[in-house]
């Protein structure tokens, strides 16, 4: 079997686009055990999930005396490892072959699932989603139920959405977040928003102290913006704030308090000991107003914290005063 047709045959993979598919299918390789062979042994990275195309696999614990007892068996068609892979702990048991068993390894070859995750983190987040539905739904067969707030959820979702850098949600995020509102029809504010004389502190100071100044502004965002959760680094020193059911004086508002917050921001610990005084110009736009779809209403914004920039530092504007001022 082809492995994308292997992949859409399990629970895990059968939700994924035809395009995800191919994707995840380039990073796949072929395998062939042999019977009583591991595929993984307890203690091992958890660097890889298996597809069985053809045979039988044994998840088999061994205790201290040496005995050794039987957890849980696949067949063709099954996904396994991939718990261990998604939070990224070690084995706890191993995978043994019965007779000879063919298995499709994602990722295969030198690959790390952290490898496929940095170099394609939307198809890692929509896999991602997969496995959180697959888990909470076999969690639910025994009346159990998977809380936003648990360990696993959290950590799963702090690896796949979180900017490291700054600590806040992430592009990715960001744009499954604006889909989602968007998509159930309802208004919602876009604030982009970016610092004007960033390039200074760069320049004067190195990168390391840009990055600090960064993660700064991130945290003290997080201070004013009212939900952390629907705050975002954008890309590179550009943040942004999604507003549901929000109007323009809400925009307004809100922008105002961040922009004075940051103005006061004492970046001098990061910068030698001098006092380097950050402007900031933003960008407000309203869906559907300004854009019935994400693409639209960001291309709308994202600009606006440049023309802000050039008239001077400091400035609010919705897409229409660019426009005026053009």
């Amino acid at each position: 079997m082809k492995p994308d047709a292997l992949l859409k045959s399990t629970a895990l993979f059968s939700t994924c686009t035809d395009k995800d598919l191919t994707t995840i299918a380039s990073y796949s390789r072929f395998m062939r055990v042999s019977d009583g062979e591991a595929v993984f042994n307890a203690g091992d990275s958890p660097d890889r999930l298996y597809v069985i195309d053809s045979g039988e696999i044994v998840i088999r614990r061994f205790d201290d005396e040496g005995g050794s007892s039987d957890i849980a068996r696949f067949l063709s068609g099954d996904c396994f490892g991939e718990l261990d892979m998604f939070t990224e702990e070690k084995r706890n048991a191993s995978a043994i072959a019965v007779g000879e068993v063919s298995l499709l390894v994602f990722p295969g070859g030198d690959s790390k699932f952290r490898d496929v995750l940095n170099s394609q983190p939307r198809v890692s987040a929509r896999l991602l989603h997969a496995f959180l539905v697959q888990i909470s739904a076999k969690i639910r067969e025994v009346n159990a139920l998977v809380k936003d707030n648990s360990p696993l959820i959290q950590e799963l979702r702090r690896k796949v959405y979180l900017d490291k850098l700054t600590g806040l949600n992430n592009k990715t995020y960001f744009e499954e977040t604006l889909t989602l509102l968007i998509g159930e029809r309802k208004r919602v504010g876009l604030i982009m928003y970016k610092p004007d004389n960033f390039k200074e502190i760069n320049d004067a100071y190195g990168h390391e102290a840009g990055d600090k100044t960064l993660w700064r502004i991130g945290e003290e965002s997080s201070s004013i913006v009212p939900n952390r959760d629907l705050l975002f680094r954008y890309m590179g020193n550009e943040n942004a704030v999604i507003l549901p059911d929000a109007d323009r004086f809400d925009l307004i508002e809100l922008a105002k308090k961040i922009k004075n917050g940051l103005q006061n921001l004492d970046l001098s610990e990061f910068l030698d000991g001098n006092m380097v005084s950050l402007t900031f110009s933003f960008g407000l736009g309203l869906s559907p107003v300004h854009g019935e779809d994400v693409a639209t209403l960001v291309e709308a914004v994202r600009s606006l914290p440049l023309d802000g920039r050039q008239r001077g530092g400091g400035v609010v504007l919705f897409p229409e005063e660019a426009r005026d001022y053009g």
